[in-house]
């Protein structure tokens, strides 16, 4: 409340001073930037408080004033729209994240699925075995292909290891083991000298369990050939081939590939897989095994302890497989084989696979331990064996003419065949034959007897001085040998002869209707045009490839004899004549070779460039590539 008026005059006049009065409070204008503390007793500011313009004073501490300025400029930028703009942005990306994790992991796990459906397809397991054994099946089996497993190149190193983890799983009694019993019933393992523990007795397990235990025995034994000499890392478990190890044995290591690990010590080193005797020597003491998967793994270790540079015992392992051939026979089936020289007797009436298989590989081993003489009297025992073989039952033939609806049938059964497949899995194949019944003239065979010939053709001419005349007690030649003058002569006619009937077998596999109207080589050399059979496709795959390697080697074969055969010719064109000899003329060159005889292998050596287009024409035709998976022949020519 103010005092009352005074009235103008009551009081004297104060004079005006020189100067105005000081205010003791302005308020001064705050800028916008300004965000200082205001007190209650101080007025109201004339202008408005706009934090976030507002820079935070110099005054504070330098941690205080960094902390207060982030949380100022994060006040800015998080408004109320955008945090509830964040907030949705991250829900969104945490979903679809989340939906493109689990799409991953669902592709990745069909992918999975698909690449097993397609290894059991390729390779099946035996049902009774465990999720985990089927599977390391597969995969094992499948790293052994490099055109399956991706990757070009086959590491050994990681499939003996999970071949040596499947036959762990297989052998433990409390996995997929079960049932197993040492051999003879005895308890405990029986341990042999240099070779490791025996085989058990499997005759109780399913046929199905024996033959994908045979399979892993086998491929382990394949994975230590390869193994062989190698080392692994114990610090690192890793394996290296013996040249980059770093110690006294080896001086002068190799280094090792770019990128991979460095090189071990010597003495932080052991042998990186078991030697292939081991698992070799387990199939051939195991009881349940069949008598051909027996002699398979006898002849392959019988071919590793060659390769090794041990002929003796490789020769010993080639008679235990004669020996496991010929005791498989029926009883009272006696003095089919000369188990001394390991010739058939032409005598003989029971000729089973193995025998066949057994004697092939001993001539061929006494072939390449430069045992000729003894060679070729079991190569032409086989081939009077493999000719006098009987055709199979006419109930296993079809007819070569197939009229349309029976081909409408099978093409609309091959759709049917493959929808089905893709829905239900297919059913465990069949066991193979044992080769202990009677052997018959089949497409196998056949192609095995032109190998055969190509055999007896590189004997021939590589010894020239076996005459030919030696060969007819044993067995009757071609026709195109009789007339050879010269061991060289008739080898180069067997080799021919060999191309004719291979050619002549793949062209009637490939085509029924050829084998009717076209000439074999022999009268005898073909079965009647019904050679394939709706049950025996697999057969039929495995003739055309035997076929196809065999036409090669023989092709192969025929080149080189040819070329050395001109090289001759042609030496003996430019050596000096006789001057003892009046009645020569100018045009003689030694005279060894007649006027009809000369230029003779040039002219042969035109025939073979030709045959070989045709071959090779009829290789591509066939879907199979030229030189892949072809054995050279015994003695080295092809």
């Amino acid at each position: 409340m103010y005092p009352p008026r005074i009235h103008h005059g009551a009081f004297p006049t104060i004079p005006k001073p020189s100067r105005p009065f000081r205010v003791l409070y302005r308020p001064n204008p705050r800028p916008f930037t300004q965000n200082s503390q205001l007190l209650l007793i101080y007025p109201a500011s004339p202008r408005p408080q706009l934090p976030f313009l507002h820079s935070p004073s110099n005054t504070f501490a330098p941690r205080i004033a960094t902390r207060y300025r982030f949380q100022l400029q994060l006040s800015r930028l998080l408004t109320t729209e955008r945090k509830t703009y964040i907030k949705e942005q991250a829900w969104v990306a945490a979903k679809y994240t989340a939906y493109a994790w689990t799409a991953i992991a669902l592709v990745a796990i069909m992918l999975f699925g698909i690449e097993n459906e397609r290894l059991e397809r390729k390779f099946p397991s035996p049902r009774e075995w465990s999720w985990v054994s089927r599977w390391l099946y597969r995969s094992t089996r499948g790293e052994e292909l490099p055109q399956t497993n991706g990757s070009g190149l086959v590491d050994w190193a990681k499939t003996g290891q999970d071949y040596r983890q499947l036959l762990e799983r297989l052998e433990d009694t409390k996995a997929d083991g079960k049932g197993l019993r040492p051999i003879l019933g005895v308890d405990g393992d029986i341990y042999m000298v240099g070779v490791g523990k025996s085989g058990f007795d499997i005759s109780s397990k399913s046929e199905p369990w024996r033959r994908g235990y045979y399979d892993c025995l086998m491929g382990a034994a394949r994975a230590a050939e390869h193994l062989d000499t190698w080392v692994r890392d114990k610090t690192r478990n890793v394996a290296f081939p013996p040249e980059v190890v770093i110690g006294p044995s080896n001086p002068y290591p190799k280094p090792v590939p770019y990128g991979a690990k460095t090189a071990p010590l010597e003495e932080n080193c052991e042998p990186a897989f078991e030697s292939p005797e081991h698992y070799y020597m387990k199939i051939l003491t195991t009881h349940g095994f069949s008598s051909r998967q027996r002699l398979n793994a006898a002849l392959a270790y019988a071919d590793w302890l060659e390769f090794k540079g041990l002929p003796s015992s490789a020769e010993n392992m080639y008679d235990w497989g004669l020996d496991i051939a010929m005791g498989a026979l029926p009883l009272g089936v006696n003095n089919v084989v000369d188990t001394k020289t390991g010739i058939i007797n032409q005598q003989a009436t029971y000729i089973t696979p193995n025998i066949l298989l057994a004697t092939t590989a001993l001539a061929r081993h006494h072939a390449q331990n430069q045992n000729l003489s003894t060679a070729l009297p079991i190569f032409l025992s086989i081939l009077r064996a493999q000719r006098n073989l009987a055709y199979p039952s006419s109930k296993f033939l079809i007819s070569a003419s197939q009229d349309s609806s029976d081909i409408e049938a099978s093409v609309l059964s091959l759709f049917a065949s493959f929808a089905r497949s893709l829905l239900i899995a297919p059913s465990y194949p069949d066991a193979p034959a044992s080769g202990d019944l009677l052997a018959t003239r089949n497409p196998i065979t056949i192609c095995e007897e032109a190998a055969t010939m190509a055999h007896i053709g590189e004997i021939l001419f590589a010894s020239p001085s076996i005459p030919s005349s030696t060969l007819s007690h044993l067995i009757s030649p071609s026709p195109s040998t009789t007339k050879a003058t010269s061991a060289r002569s008739a080898g180069l006619a067997w080799t021919r002869d060999s191309v004719a009937l291979a050619e002549q077998t793949l062209h009637s596999l490939s085509n029924p209707t050829l084998g009717a109207s076209s000439t074999p080589a022999r009268s005898s050399d073909l079965p009647p045009i019904s050679l394939r059979s709706q049950n025996l496709s697999h057969e039929t795959t495995t003739a055309r490839q035997r076929c196809t390697e065999c036409l090669l080697s023989s092709m192969q074969n025929w080149k080189l004899m040819v070329a050395q055969l001109r090289q001759q010719e042609a030496a003996e064109r430019e050596a000096p004549q006789s001057h003892g000899s009046a009645n020569q003329g100018w045009f003689w060159s030694g005279g060894s070779v007649d006027v009809d005889e000369e230029g003779r292998w040039d002219r042969e050596a035109v025939m073979v460039e030709a045959k070989s287009k045709e071959v090779s024409r009829l290789v591509r035709e066939e879907g199979w590539l030229a030189g892949e998976g072809v054995r050279g022949g015994v003695l080295g020519f092809a």
